[in-house]
């Protein structure tokens, strides 16, 4: 485990609002969140908009000096005439800049925000500089109009013509999750928006209280035990400034969950605190991506059921149910290419996500798995070897595992074009392209001696 290699990343809405359930800025919701924050070291990454960012500028530019805070920037989040119209599009975002900057005049990294993004809107945004976009949703369908099942979770290059797919090289905009997932528990039923790390959502689904963060807790440790095999994992949680507040302005909230709410940010705070991870904010986060990869990083996740189940309620039956578990250690991978996933056990993908070449962004990139068979199985002494045979199958990215106690292991030898890699002692895991020509893969791991 290499905890400084967890990137965590907090967030937090700091607009001007106008909408049925609130009005103006959350100027008490705002202070409670900066106090909890600032309180643990968490610089906090404001999400402003032209109308409240001059009149945070005093509030944000003395937070940036002492706590390091950041700033990025909210166009119009619901649909508007921009939607129809590249030219207001690309007025908006850059009316909106210019307000930010003129607030803020040392932000520099160009980050915006959108729940509903389309192809126009990631074409605008490159031509503008920016280099980010927050607000993805891993697995999330229909909730708050944003259905974004099928694109990778954490942070990747987007391309630019196919927004929910990665560049097959070096995109211009780095993805920014709206609010990191439990990859487990949503995998397995269905629920990101039950099973997160959005203070709101596990409050109301009983996963956490305001002195209870166990699963919270659980689900860190799913993301820190994973940067023994990645060269950064990322971890984005998000709340609201407006839902830390019950005032005549916003109640979006009754109050007993605004204090339910602040007390979890404050023990989750004081909990990650205490390990080496790196904290800083999303701008400097999105740079330093753009630094250090020439295409998206592939992401290698063995998660882990929390045991954590929500509860039997209004808003978890509104989002489809608790579902009952438990479910197998599972690993789960994306890369430039595809996105996988492999149930404790399994050789071949339950899930397999192919991004080459595809263009229907309503699709959620799904292929079929082609029957995989293997021969010469053989565990002897301090070696075990196997070969991998797949017949005729259309050309696409692919991948196997290997599950076993692979503890003092290592790969002496596998077939040429293959990657592959030891997943903390648990599995060994394959990655190749199909050709459409069958195939022979053999795999020798040796016990180090």
């Amino acid at each position: 485990m290499n905890p400084e290699k967890l990137i965590y990343t907090f967030v937090s809405f700091a607009t001007h609002v106008d909408q049925s359930w609130g009005h103006g800025i959350a100027i008490d919701g705002i202070d409670m969140t900066a106090s909890i924050a600032h309180k643990h070291g968490i610089p906090v990454t404001w999400i402003v908009n032209a109308g409240s960012a001059p009149v945070l500028a005093e509030r944000i530019n003395r937070w940036h000096d002492e706590y390091g805070d950041d700033v990025i920037l909210q166009t119009p989040f619901y649909a508007d005439e921009s939607e129809h119209s590249r030219a207001k599009l690309r007025e908006s975002l850059e009316e909106g800049w210019a307000a930010l900057q003129e607030a803020f005049p040392w932000a520099k990294t160009k980050i915006v925000v959108r729940g509903n993004i389309y192809k126009d809107f990631v074409e605008v945004a490159e031509e503008l500089g920016f280099q980010g976009i927050w607000g993805y949703c891993w697995e999330q369908v229909w909730w708050d109009n944003i259905t974004h099942k099928g694109i990778p979770w954490g942070s990747w290059y987007i391309d630019g013509g196919r927004f929910k797919a990665p560049h097959p090289g070096k995109g211009k905009l780095v993805a920014s999750e709206w609010t990191a997932r439990d990859l487990h528990a949503t995998y397995h039923s269905g629920s990101p928006c039950i099973y997160s790390t959005d203070p709101n959502d596990v409050l109301r689904a009983g996963l956490c209280t305001g002195s209870n963060i166990e699963y919270w807790k659980k689900l860190f440790h799913n993301y820190l035990d994973n940067t023994a095999n990645n060269e950064e994992v990322y971890f984005l949680q998000q709340q609201e400034g407006h839902e830390m507040e019950f005032t005549d302005r916003f109640a979006v909230y009754p109050a007993s969950h605004v204090e339910e709410c602040a007390g979890m940010l404050d023990l989750f705070f004081e909990y990650i605190s205490q390990y080496p991870i790196t904290r800083t904010t999303l701008p400097l986060a999105i740079e330093a991506y753009h630094e250090r990869y020439e295409q998206t990083a592939p992401s290698y996740m063995l998660t882990r059921d929390t045991l954590a189940r929500p509860e039997v309620n209004e808003y978890t039956m509104t989002m489809g149910g608790t579902a009952a578990g438990p479910w197998p250690d599972t690993f789960q991978y994306y890369d430039a290419e595809c996105q996988m996933a492999f149930v404790e056990g399994m050789c071949t993908p339950e899930r397999l996500r192919n991004y080459v070449g595809k263009g229907n962004m309503a699709s959620e990139f799904e292929e079929d798995v082609p029957q995989v068979f293997v021969s010469g199985y053989e565990k002897n002494g301090n070696v075990i070897r196997m070969t991998f045979e797949i017949g005729h199958w259309p050309p696409m990215p692919f991948g196997l595992a290997y599950w076993d106690d692979l503890q003092g292991y290592s790969v002496r030898s596998c077939s040429s074009g293959v990657e592959t890699k030891l997943i903390q002692d648990r599995l060994a895991f394959l990655r190749f392209n199909l050709t459409g020509a069958p195939a022979k893969i053999e795999l020798v791991l040796e016990r180090r001696k």
